[in-house]
């Protein structure tokens, strides 16, 4: 039965009562290491490749198997585990805006395998390939899409560590930038190509976040090692409890219509049991 929050008396009751059921959380390794191990492989190759340091036209057609699973199903496996970790910032970075395939797609892990099958077919011949610098207004339409979100996740890992945010912060300018595949002007190849830098930054810091996360787990966070790799974490990030409670997720909490804090809850629900009794 739903408790709901005028009903305080059995609102405090359940809050401050022993449950009678017991949750186990399982501990799991970060799922964000292996997403962002494959999102700076692929991102790297496809946007060198976009910036013309190597390659020709043909390149993906070769290359997509290694960006369809290294960067797609690596980062769909960390965003499903996301769940599983309740970290909503990497399932939702790594199950639904991922990026770079080889025809500079900013999207999800699903997306990226969805890439590597698109240039198979070209491979084949079953479909014709189309120029990353040409106009491509359903590409562009798409990356609308991804600006938005991508923004998002900037803004919301703020509260995680420099790093993490400065990476998705070049994501977006990024995304935003390819918008110019609208564009029916010949400015949009050096766009494209200017996108092409902030998401090769990106994956610089993408590798830099991985590196991290590796030599604090072999070398502990205090060691002189893992000084070398400095992530600079937010003071929101250094506050944060170690165990956090349910907030309303299914199977943990029920009936709590925003994500709040037990204290938060019981300090409302006595401010009205003193407000009625001096009533």
């Amino acid at each position: 039965m739903a408790i709901h929050q005028e009903d305080t008396a059995r609102l405090r009751e359940t809050l401050t009562q022993t449950p009678q059921v017991s949750i186990f959380l399982r501990p799991i390794a970060p799922p964000a290491a292996l997403g962002l191990a494959g999102f700076a492989g692929s991102t790297w190759i496809t946007a060198s490749w976009i910036a013309n340091w190597w390659g020709n036209d043909d390149s993906p057609t070769l290359f997509f198997p290694f960006v369809a699973f290294w960067g797609g199903l690596s980062q769909f496996i960390a965003g499903i585990y996301g769940f599983q970790a309740r970290d909503i910032l990497v399932t939702v970075i790594n199950t639904i805006e991922s990026p770079k395939a080889p025809l500079s797609l900013d999207d999800a892990g699903a997306f990226w395998m969805s890439i590597g099958l698109l240039y198979l077919l070209v491979a084949v011949g079953s479909l014709p390939a189309h120029s990353i610098y040409a106009q491509f207004p359903e590409l562009a339409s798409w990356f609308v899409v991804l600006t938005f979100f991508t923004w998002s996740a900037a803004l919301a890992a703020c509260a995680r560590d420099v790093i993490l945010a400065a990476l998705l912060f070049c994501l977006a300018i990024g995304s935003t930038i390819a918008c110019c595949l609208f564009s029916p002007d010949a400015g949009r190849h050096a766009g494209i190509k200017v996108a092409a830098y902030f998401w090769m930054a990106s994956a610089l810091l993408a590798w830099w976040r991985v590196t991290a996360y590796l030599v604090e787990e072999a070398y502990g966070a205090d060691s002189r090692v893992t000084k070398f790799f400095p992530i600079f974490r937010t003071g929101f990030e250094k506050r944060a409890g170690y165990v956090v409670s349910g907030m309303g997720e299914p199977g943990v909490k029920r009936g709590v219509p925003k994500m709040v804090s037990e204290k938060t809850l019981l300090a409302e629900v006595e401010k009205d049991s003193n407000g009625v009794n001096h009533a």
